[in-house]
């Protein structure tokens, strides 16, 4: 049975699809058969990573329309494809009962077939996303360290307790790591110091570099490890891989 990962933050442009994107391909790479989703209504994890054209997505097939389908990228690595019409998704199903599980519903045939479900959810707590948690064993989530770093995280935490307790017993926070790190500045070092503070155990070794290639990457429909395998980017997502794989 596969374990699900969701790759959160109410903040947007903090690496959360790139982290999901070169997560999911740094597993694959280490023999893990690995299904990444898209729920962000952007699909910038669809396009990053090559697939332009794709006639069947999550959200035709959360609503029924089809079942669900995923495209192989590379050995080990497949993708569901994101759509726009993800933004209308509450108000289509806003008032339908169990509407949190439909995205436990439908991955749940395909589970057997998975060493892990990577979620990229949109930068919104909205019923995307509480789907999202809904049938995650565990939240990844990405910040930058800088100020205000913890204003979306707060947010996170607060509804990974209300799911918890109302909707998934099992959700738990797997770590927090910090994107586009800069250790030589002196307000990202303290940020992460204070955030290693409020946060003991949530805080993980591993952090991601500014890195050119990370942003060139997805121009091309590929991961930092088919791009530029020796780059600051690839041994960086390839050693919060190990550390994800050890929790």
């Amino acid at each position: 049975m596969s374990k699900i990962l969701a790759f959160t933050n109410q903040k947007g442009g903090v690496g959360k699809t790139t982290s999901t994107a070169n997560v999911g391909a740094g597993l694959a790479r280490a023999g893990q058969r690995v299904l990444l989703v898209d729920l962000d209504p952007q699909a910038n994890l669809t396009k990053g990573l090559g697939l332009v054209e794709a006639e069947q997505n999550v959200y035709g097939a959360l609503l029924g329309e089809y079942r669900l389908k995923a495209y192989p990228l590379h050995e080990n690595l497949a993708l569901v494809a994101g759509s726009s019409a993800l933004s209308g998704f509450e108000k289509v199903k806003g008032d339908e009962l169990d509407r949190e599980f439909l995205l436990k519903e439908l991955l749940e045939p395909v589970r057997e077939r998975c060493d892990y479900i990577l979620l990229d959810c949109p930068p919104a707590l909205g019923l995307v996303t509480l789907n999202a948690y809904a049938c995650a064993q565990a939240l990844y989530v990405p910040l930058e360290a800088q100020m205000y770093a913890a204003d979306g995280l707060e947010k996170v935490l607060e509804l990974v307790g209300r799911v918890r307790r109302r909707l998934n017993p099992e959700l738990s926070v797997g770590g927090i790591f910090f994107t586009r790190h800069d250790g030589r500045k002196v307000l990202r070092r303290e940020t992460a110091e204070e955030l290693r503070a409020l946060y003991p155990g949530l805080v993980l070794t591993s952090f991601i570099r500014e890195s050119i290639a990370l942003g060139e990457a997805p121009h091309l429909g590929q991961d930092i490890f088919t791009y530029a395998p020796q780059s600051a980017g690839a041994a960086d997502y390839q050693a919060l891989v190990a550390e994800i794989l050890t929790r």
